[in-house]
């Protein structure tokens, strides 16, 4: 905890006047308070880091531990790599049905802490691995070929814009990485489909349905 605050202090003042900072994620998924149900200090230690960032910085959101277990936070962000649409569609239509979502077996609000209105924001979710070179690597689920892959992305992102709570999500993830497969683009930076398609589907705008009708106008014009 000692290192942690010193460090933490340290970031804030450092990146303070960067204008591209929104938001302050001292914790993420419990790293660091493993044991947040058991251990009353680990929530006081979430609380006290929320403080501290809004004493240092009272211009910005905090968000305490992004993903789950949150304890004060200004935004209620969670972590949900399910791939099933009609399972996402039902979780986000009431704030009740989200609250009962555990990720990894933790709840979304730790112990003694009540939702207050927050915000909602799904901020890793997709996490579809598709293969187009030969990169090896992983991800939350899985897409054999652009069909799949495309309809794989409908099914996690229609939920999102269609969801009467969510305010905003952040998709796992733009590009594949080193050990991950799981971009829009590969390493190099390449679409894995059509832009247009990809960009139907991200902004929810046309039929992404129709992927040789999108793919051919994309071609022709």
């Amino acid at each position: 905890m000692r290192q942690l605050a010193h460090e933490w202090q340290a970031a804030v003042n450092r990146d303070y006047n960067h204008p591209c900072i929104v938001a302050w994620v001292p914790l993420n998924e419990s790293w660091g308070v493993p044991d947040i149900p058991n251990d009353p200090r680990q929530t006081d230690w979430l609380l006290a880091l929320y403080h501290l960032t809004k004493a240092l910085d009272p211009t910005r959101l905090v968000i305490s531990n992004d993903g789950w277990e949150h304890a004060r936070s200004d935004l209620l962000t969670i972590h949900d790599y399910t791939a099933e649409e009609s399972v996402l569609r039902g979780r986000y239509s009431t704030i009740e049905q989200a609250l009962l979502w555990t990720p990894g077996n933790h709840a979304l609000l730790a112990p003694g802490v009540a939702y207050n209105g927050e915000p909602v924001l799904v901020t890793e979710f997709g996490g579809i691995a598709y293969r187009v070179s030969d990169q090896q690597g992983w991800g939350y689920s899985s897409a054999e070929d652009d069909e799949t892959f495309v309809s794989g992305l409908r099914a996690v992102f229609a939920p999102m814009h269609e969801s009467p709570l969510v305010q905003g999500f952040c998709y796992t993830q733009l590009t594949d990485v080193e050990q991950e497969i799981n971009g829009l683009l590969t390493y190099d930076r390449q679409p894995k489909v059509e832009l247009s398609i990809i960009r139907a589907i991200v902004t929810h705008s046309g039929d992404p349905s129709l992927i040789g009708g999108v793919a051919a106008q994309e071609k022709t014009s």
